[in-house]
């Protein structure tokens, strides 16, 4: 059954992904019909292919290539050569129409792709609930030994990152709750160790139970510092007794000009119902679906709350942390999957839409192969009013996208040692 559904869940990856590539490149072709470009070929894919049919009476094929990740419009004067024997006439060139006709042509793919993103979040604001989980926020039980240490519902959890930001105690997602913990182990001998919330792994998101997000590691002694010994992770689900957590809550003082820190150790025993049991789950807020009206307006919200995220992602792309957290085809067919099976079909579209946002915003970019570099060329050709020769187009053009193809090659690996190996 977990094949079958892995399979299901790669399949529907790539259909979504087709439909990315499909409306980009359909963006290319209606602009250049409208403008009478003849159109050599219309692809989704690259490589054999897997159906390359020409309408009756039509000028252009429709193709369906072996490799999916990726597309394009093949239009006359782009450099490809005609069928023997077939001639057209200049005036349906891509050369033979006004620059700035050429530049709608250009621009139609990452437009098409804005508007599938703006149609995808308003399908997600008007139709879905919105779950959002609040790591720092806590659901407390009442009755519970979370609520007789003081704890209470949507109280905020000073992790160390909200503490004290200066500290690297945590890596990646794991944010410090308690540094000295101690774990009473069932032939009584304890230790002390360090107490982690884990939002590294959503694959019980629907469960929220403390013990689906708490990690646990030893200690070790470096230089007068003692540790976290992430070598040592405690299994707190086998061999103990108790664990004793103190979890530390924030709240702004009465002048609201500094925030107030309260202790609350928690005994946890492993009893009957185990370690999750003790009155503690992530805060889970659910929002209902938007009206009409507003969800319209809120959709602009998502698209430009999703483009500064991945400009400031290219912005600092060459640094250690946007690269430890950057990935490829792998890495977004891995995490769209465990969207979809962790917060529903409604994060699922609304994540799609980000990624057409993304689309967009990567075409955009000056850089050989890309619909930017054809609009840069348009632009430089215009203000120059002289025309760059094709042969130092097509060189350059092929440079680029074999820059772009060994980088995606890179992700791949990256990829496959971060998700497989």
């Amino acid at each position: 059954m977990n094949v079958l559904m892995t399979i299901l869940y790669i399949l529907l990856f790539i259909v979504c992904l087709s439909v990315l590539i499909m409306i980009h490149e359909l963006g290319h072709f209606t602009a250049a019909k409208i403008f009478k470009v003849y159109v050599l070929e219309y692809s989704i894919g690259f490589g054999p292919a897997l159906i390359h049919k020409k309408p009756k009476n039509g000028e252009t094929y429709f193709s369906l290539r072996v490799v999916p990740f990726g597309g394009y419009v093949s239009m006359y004067g782009e450099g490809v050569e005609l069928e023997d024997g077939q001639t057209i006439d200049e005036s349906r060139s891509l050369e033979g129409i006004k620059k700035w006709k050429r530049a709608i042509i250009m621009a139609a793919g990452v437009t098409m792709n804005a508007l599938l993103a703006l149609t995808l979040f308003f399908v997600y604001e008007v139709g879905f609930d919105k779950s959002m989980c609040y790591y720092a926020n806590m659901t407390i039980e009442a009755g519970s030994k979370a609520e007789a240490a003081g704890l209470k519902t949507l109280d905020v959890l000073a992790v160390d990152s909200y503490v004290d930001s200066t500290k690297k105690k945590y890596t990646g997602e794991y944010h410090l709750i308690d540094e000295s913990s101690v774990v009473t182990y069932a032939d009584a001998t304890t230790e002390t160790v360090f107490t982690y919330l884990d939002l590294n792994d959503f694959s019980n998101y629907n469960n929220l139970n403390i013990n689906d997000f708490m990690t646990m590691f030893g200690s070790k002694v470096d230089g007068e510092e003692i540790v976290p010994n992430y070598s040592n992770r405690i299994d707190v689900n086998a061999n103990f007794v108790s664990v004793l957590v103190n979890f530390k809550t924030m709240e702004l003082n009465e002048e609201e000009t500094d925030y107030v820190f309260t202790d609350h150790p928690v005994l946890i025993e492993k009893g009957e119902k185990g370690l999750e049991y003790f009155g503690y789950k992530l805060y889970l807020d659910v929002q209902k679906p938007l009206p009409f009206g507003k969800a319209i307006g809120q959709s602009f919200v998502d698209f430009g709350n999703a483009s500064t995220i991945i400009v400031r992602a290219f912005a600092t792309m060459f640094t250690k942390e946007t690269w430890n957290s950057m990935g490829g085809i792998i890495a977004v067919g891995f995490q769209t999957t465990s969207v979809l099976q962790n917060f529903g079909v409604g994060k699922f579209i609304y994540l799609w839409g980000a990624l057409s946002v993304n689309l967009a915003i990567v075409n955009l970019f000056p850089f050989p192969g890309l619909d930017g570099w054809q609009l840069l060329v348009l632009a430089v050709e215009g203000i120059f009013r002289k025309k760059i020769p094709n042969k130092v187009k097509t060189i350059v053009s092929i440079i680029g996208i074999g820059l772009l193809f060994a980088f995606m090659i890179v992700l791949v690996f990256k990829d496959l040692f971060t998700f497989i190996f």
